[in-house]
């Protein structure tokens, strides 16, 4: 077993990778900012290291004694409206923290970096679906994500053992998911864009987080890895399974793009299809347990409706 150390521990990936990661039998240590992420990793048997990711710290020195360090870590992207302004802080803040976490692991004992990106670098790809040597077409937060890219391969060049892994669209009971299902519960009405139906690379928060741990052991060094369904789903069977597996009529408003810009920010309105293949990391070993939505999002609505009704207790 090895010891890890995870930047971004207690968001909505890295909480759900520091569980399997813990019961897998390694020894984590997760970088909180707050107290209450402190408890919050502590609660899943994690051991917390207080520190901010955009500031130097005593936490760097920790991080490069590790021998797994593990790169979740960025900022929010979901929730409000997001205008240029708020995406440009999202660029700058995100190669800083990258450079934080990365600079102090040269010349040190680390022997894997595994850096999670997002599938919106890759954007917009037809089909057939693509692997991770398509041609990236940044969409949405994507053209925010270049330049930590480019940053990132010259710490690859400078030979840290880094090996990159794009999630796709992660859904599961927090998050933007989380989001809809209370939006679908409550019985709100959802806004879809006029003449706009995306494809969505989608992967149930297990499955990512299972994806990750096994890629952590059996990626390569130096290359990319896709984390997403077998079947990319349309935006619409994603409401209309989710309204299904609630229980609760679906009830949607087709807005046209302007007004969709007014509304959440031209960044989340960068409506573009994903057809992503998996191909790669199937063929590490790893195997999906909820391979499409059809068989994910009944299980997410069954824990978000879990968490719901314990709250309320």
């Amino acid at each position: 077993m090895a010891t890890l150390f995870l930047a971004g521990g207690s968001g909505f990936i890295g909480s759900e990778f520091v569980r399997h990661a813990v019961a897998a039998g390694h020894s984590v240590q997760a970088l909180c900012r707050t107290q209450r992420s402190a408890a919050a990793v502590r609660a899943l048997g994690a051991q917390p290291v207080m520190g901010d990711l955009l500031e130097a710290g005593a936490w760097q020195a920790q991080a490069a004694q590790a021998e797994i360090v593990l790169h979740f870590a960025q900022p929010q992207t979901f929730g409000g409206r997001v205008g240029k302004a708020r995406a440009l802080r999202y660029e700058t803040d995100r190669q800083k923290m990258d450079r934080n976490l990365l600079s102090p692991l040269r010349g040190s004992a680390v022997r894997r970096i595994v850096y999670v990106s997002g599938t919106s670098y890759y954007g917009q790809q037809d089909l057939p679906p693509k692997d991770e040597t398509a041609k990236p077409n940044p969409r949405g937060w994507g053209p925010y994500i270049v330049k930590a890219m480019q940053q990132l391969e010259t710490f690859c060049a400078e030979g840290l053992p880094i090996l990159t892994v794009f999630p796709s669209s992660v859904y599961g009971a927090g998050s933007w998911y989380g989001d809809i299902l209370a939006s679908l519960k409550a019985g709100k009405t959802q806004l879809t864009l006029a003449r706009r139906d995306p494809t969505l690379a989608t992967v149930h928060v297990e499955d990512c987080a299972r994806a990750i741990l096994h890629l952590m052991e059996h990626g390569a060094i130096g290359e990319r890895y896709i984390i997403c369904d077998d079947r990319p789903p349309k935006y619409s069977e994603i409401l209309a399974e989710s309204a299904k597996a609630l229980d609760v009529p679906l009830k949607t408003r087709a807005v046209p793009l302007w007004l969709g810009r007014i509304i959440a920010g031209p960044v989340v309105t960068d409506a573009y299809d994903a057809h992503l293949s998996n191909a790669r990391l199937r063929s590490t070993g790893f195997r999906l347990q909820f391979p499409t939505i059809e068989q994910g999002i009944p299980n997410v609505v069954q824990r978000w409706l879990a968490a719901q009704a314990t709250r309320k207790e």
